[in-house]
């Protein structure tokens, strides 16, 4: 059954780790409304900021990946937006004389309801307000395909500034920039941050740099920029649920290393490139590591709590 998502447009207001058309974070109270590959509508409430355009309207709509746990919180959840568009024109709560989309009558929608399930009609209606395609976004990309090609960077992506933090960021750690959003290859990478391997390795790695005297520093796409004394490091995470998609994260991982390199030269000035996987590959498929050595790329991993070195490169860090 569809679903409203309710998205606070402000981080001030909201409450969640949410990025906005990439990753949805909610309370167990929603656990049985949010189900894999259903279809969702966002809502935009009011909230205590300014008022926008876009204020108590819909304004975008897609497909739910499989959700994960919150790895800081049980009672919480992520679910990826493996689909994502924003309609093309907003549709109001009302419609014909007073009528609400969501309820198809005069009864208010249940407002107080960040996950609202609605009906089919409800959603098709919502959707012909927005202009939007009956079929078009199923034969869009999506995040889980986009996962498993080679890398591809966004075309004239715009850079981000890197913050230095002392702990690896809640969620996708995303930090948006007016009413710019991710586009689809940057949704995959920010819907993998917030899974439970991904940030543990990059904790364990944190840890090392920090007790070495070093500073640590992130942004919307790198996953982490350490310096320790003269060394620096670009450490790019890739998270191993599957263990034999090992190949595939490594690809992947390798065209981003490399997408970061090039794309922030004058600010990372030379790093060595870092692939930290969520946890050490299957035997099948260690061969990756030898792959990243010929690459001049580091490869570690976290073996039940300990970071280890898996190839010559990574033995030279400074973290080991």
């Amino acid at each position: 059954m569809p679903v409203i998502l309710t998205q606070h447009y402000s981080p001030t207001d909201r409450i969640y780790d949410d990025a906005e058309f990439s990753l949805y974070h909610y309370p167990r109270v929603y656990f049985g409304r949010v189900k894999p590959y259903d279809r969702f509508i966002y809502y935009r409430p009011l909230g205590r900021s300014a008022p926008r355009a876009d204020s108590k309207t819909y304004f975008g709509y897609g497909v739910l990946g499989q959700w994960f746990s919150d790895p800081a919180r049980n009672d919480h959840r992520y679910v990826p937006l493996i689909q994502a568009e924003p309609f093309s024109r907003l549709v109001p709560l009302y419609y014909n004389a007073g009528q609400y989309y969501e309820t198809e009558s005069s009864v208010a929608p249940q407002f107080q309801a960040a996950v609202r399930e609605i009906s089919e009609t409800a959603y098709w209606k919502i959707l012909a307000s927005g202009d939007a395609s009956a079929t078009g976004i199923q034969h869009l990309l999506n995040t889980e395909q986009i996962s498993r090609m080679p890398y591809a960077a966004a075309q004239a992506a715009p850079l981000d500034e890197l913050r230095v933090t002392n702990v690896i960021p809640p969620g996708a750690g995303y930090k948006p920039h007016g009413d710019n959003r991710p586009n689809v290859y940057e949704s995959a990478a920010l819907q993998e941050r917030a899974r439970a391997d991904h940030q543990a390795v990059l904790r364990l790695v944190q840890q090392r740099v920090l007790q070495l005297g070093g500073v640590t520093m992130y942004n919307n796409h790198i996953d982490l920029y350490a310096r320790i004394g003269d060394s620096k490091l670009l450490i790019e995470a890739k998270s191993l649920v599957d263990l034999r998609a090992a190949v595939d994260r490594m690809r992947y991982g390798i065209g981003q290393l490399a997408d970061y390199d090039f794309r922030y030269r004058d600010v990372l000035r030379g790093p060595q490139k870092v692939l930290a996987f969520g946890e050490p590959p299957d035997p099948e498929s260690a061969w990756v590591s030898s792959v990243l050595e010929d690459q001049r790329i580091a490869s570690i991993a976290n073996a039940r709590g300990t970071l280890i070195a898996l190839n010559d490169a990574a033995h030279a860090l400074p973290i080991f």
